[in-house]
């Protein structure tokens, strides 16, 4: 830390050596700076507040049914075009500025001039709020050029570019609705034309598998039924060829407990393939039906059981007690042959219609599978089909709002008015910009004269330039008349720096005489 103040308070001294050179330097800057302030033109701003209305009541009431135009970006498209090179000629038109650009040179800087000069801005964030400002050195012609913008802004019409592109939309949705109903109704022929052509292997109620599942218990009654009927034959013959004319005695299969029960089983198989005729065997129904038959058969068979354990309990049937039982039994011979002949017809048709069934499984799952075919393509024809057909009436109705209605309302909020007093420049700032950049330009001339005039000012410093030890030092004895007039020296140098203060004070005090004076006397204006 010592180091670096001691090299500090070295510089200082060097540029104290030339503090009259650094003062003279500050002088001529700060004149020169404070002329260059007065010859500055004053400017004058003219601004517009307008109210662009981006908030439509229609807005939310299509909202999801059409498609409404985004304000802000009708809004930021507006500022662009404006800012634009045609609209700043027609602004400099309008306005009389391109009378002096007689050249494309000078054409150009107009333009860029109006660019830098023009702004419009938002005027607090999210509001609708837009300021127009533009400045220059002469009062009318800012306002002219507000004035101008606006009428650019409330004149254009940027609705019907956005129109256009929706009309381009609903004649190319028009186009798709149109080429895609042509798909949808090949599509809808196709399938109806392959159904009739197939239609004995269409799904249905009664599919493939479904089918197979009712001949197969159709043919289980059908056996169930055949096996019954033959051994009511079998317990038939063998009654009529153990038995005589007036013999009473019957085996257990022909016994009145059996044949109940043949009878309610027999009733039940009848019950079971009505129903089989109707649903399909998993139906509760069916399972109730099949459960019942299952457990009439055990019945049976315990029953038969426990008769041939005891033929005292055995019941003879009413009409096979009496003498003239042999021609009862001969027509229940007859009854049971033609039982028999019956069942085993059914059973055939029953047994061919599950071999042409099984045939035909390849066939009706080529079929089937064709029929996925043509039923994915129609769905996804018809789905796509409805989204265009669904978008085209939100594009109508889109291109019907924008017809209808005005996205954008215009609203003058202030008007542009001629200027009474300048807005700039700042004149005092820059004065004091001015005085601070001499003040810091002395210091830099007179620190760099330091540079290249160096002097040893410590022993240190010595030292360290030569690299020898420095045995002693002899300081300057001043004589009470130098001492005084190293006084009166400084006192005068700091004279001269207030007066650089006292200048730039009479410096502020002429700033309106010198405004007006200095351009006059100065060539070059600048606009």
């Amino acid at each position: 830390m010592q180091e670096i103040l001691s090299l500090v308070l070295g510089q200082l001294r060097n540029i104290w050596r030339f503090r009259w050179i650094a003062l003279g330097v500050a002088w001529i800057i700060a004149v020169v700076g404070w002329l260059y302030v007065y010859s500055l033109p004053d400017q004058y701003s003219s601004s517009a507040r307008v109210h662009i209305d981006t908030k439509s009541a229609i807005g939310p009431l299509l909202s999801g049914m059409a498609v409404t135009p985004n304000a802000d970006q009708q809004v930021s498209l507006l500022i662009r075009t404006v800012l634009s090179r045609p609209h700043l000629k027609d602004v400099a038109r309008s306005t009389g500025l391109d009378l002096r650009a007689t050249t494309p040179e000078q054409e150009q800087a107009l333009i860029q001039g109006l660019q830098k000069r023009l702004t419009l801005n938002n005027s607090g964030g999210n509001t609708d709020l837009y300021t127009i400002s533009y400045t220059s050195s002469k009062p009318k012609l800012a306002q002219s050029v507000v004035q101008e913008v606006m009428s650019i802004m409330t004149t254009m019409n940027l609705s019907s570019k956005n129109s256009g592109d929706t009309t381009q939309a609903v004649s190319f949705l028009n186009k798709e609705v149109d080429k895609y109903k042509q798909k949808l109704n090949e599509t809808e022929q196709k399938l109806a034309k392959f159904k009739k052509n197939h239609a004995e292997l269409m799904p249905g109620t009664n599919d493939y598998v479904t089918q197979v599942q009712k001949l197969n218990a159709n043919i289980d009654s059908i056996q169930d039924q055949l096996s019954t009927a033959r051994d009511r034959k079998s317990n038939i013959l063998q009654q009529m060829r153990s038995g005589g004319g007036g013999h009473t005695s019957v085996p257990p299969a022909q016994s009145q407990q059996v044949q109940q029960i043949d009878n309610q089983l027999q009733s039940e198989q009848q019950k079971l393939s009505q129903l089989l005729t109707k649903y399909t065997p998993k139906h509760p129904d069916v399972i109730d039906a099949k459960r019942q038959i299952a457990d009439l058969k055990q019945r049976r068979s315990s029953t038969l059981a426990r008769l041939r354990a005891h033929p005292s309990e055995i019941k003879t049937p009413p009409g096979a007690s009496s003498g003239g039982g042999g021609s009862g039994l001969s027509d229940q011979l007859n009854n049971a042959k033609v039982q028999i002949s019956t069942l085993e017809s059914s059973l055939q048709r029953k047994q061919d219609q599950l071999k042409k069934l099984q045939a035909g499984a390849d066939s009706m799952n080529d079929a089937q599978a064709q029929l996925a075919e043509l039923s994915r393509n129609y769905e996804v024809t018809r789905d796509q089909y409805e989204k265009l057909l669904s978008r085209l009436y939100s594009a109508r109705l889109s291109t019907d709002v924008e017809n209808s209605s005005n996205a954008l309302q215009f609203r003058v909020i202030d008007p542009p008015e001629v200027p009474a007093e300048p807005s700039g420049p700042k004149r005092l700032i820059l004065m004091v910009m001015a005085l601070i950049g001499a003040v810091a330009a002395g210091l830099a001339f007179a620190w760099f004269l330091a540079q290249i005039r160096p002097v040893f000012s410590s022993r240190r410093d010595l030292t360290t330039a030569t690299g020898f030890p420095v045995i002693g030092s002899v300081s300057l004895a001043l004589s009470p008349a130098q001492r005084a007039d190293r006084r009166r020296s400084i006192l005068v140098f700091f004279v001269c720096c207030v007066s650089l203060l006292i200048g730039f004070a009479a410096a502020l005090v002429l700033l309106p005489v010198g405004v007006q004076w200095v351009p006059n006397i100065m060539s070059g204006q600048v606009l």
